[in-house]
């Protein structure tokens, strides 16, 4: 490995102890009592060196944000694609990792961080939607475009059918998570919500006969 790829891959491990730590800062202070000054302390270096990587806090959130968003979009569709042309399996498998990603503690808190400043910073909700919710329902949906396509779902709108799953598959729970009326559901209250949105998208969507056949 030559001098350049050894400082860019040094260069790149030091920017992403920066953003674990920048995030662990976020999550319990909040944006706006986290301190650039703190972060540096944590990481062990100066705040010259973080404002080399991130030239503002604002930046620096953002940068959390889409690298959170990253992360969390491999766990959502890794490996997914063995299950192919079972949409009944893909369905059931999105569901279930998607409403307990949302529904877990860390996407919780850093959603609830991303509201309380969206007023303030609008940019930074938008950064959120973009890289998380949106990108993750038009990966969603350009499958479900392929399913129409080949005749296992009827046709209609991919990204209406993605929202409407999605959202069935959290019913109220995202409410109750946000305003930490609950704690993270268990599997059996997840499963439940997931095989109840998958029995009504099949109603909608589903050939014939295929709302009959989500059980296990």
């Amino acid at each position: 490995m030559d001098d350049g790829c050894a400082r860019s891959l040094a260069r790149d491990t030091r920017r992403q102890a920066i953003l674990e730590v920048a995030r662990q800062v976020f999550m319990e202070d909040g944006f706006a009592a986290a301190s650039m000054s703190a972060i540096a302390s944590r990481v062990g270096g100066s705040k010259g060196t973080l404002y080399n990587y991130f030239p503002s806090k604002h930046e620096l959130f953002a940068a959390v944000i889409q690298n959170e968003c990253d992360l969390k979009q491999v766990a959502l569709f890794d490996g997914l694609e063995a299950s192919g042309d079972d949409v009944v399996a893909v369905l059931r498998e999105v569901g279930r990792r998607y409403t307990q990603l949302v529904l877990g503690e860390q996407v919780v808190v850093l959603t609830r961080v991303v509201i309380a400043e969206s007023t303030r910073f609008p940019e930074l909700g938008r950064v959120l939607y973009e890289a998380g919710p949106k990108r993750g329902r038009v990966r969603m949906a350009a499958y479900v475009t392929g399913q129409m396509a080949a005749g296992r779902l009827r046709q209609g709108d991919p990204m209406r059918m993605v929202d409407q799953f999605c959202d069935m598959c959290m019913s109220v729970l995202y409410r109750q998570r946000l305003m930490n009326v609950v704690d993270e559901p268990d599997e059996q209250m997840v499963a439940d919500n997931v095989e109840a949105a998958i029995e009504v998208i099949l109603a909608a969507y589903g050939p014939a006969g295929a709302a009959s056949s989500t059980t296990s």
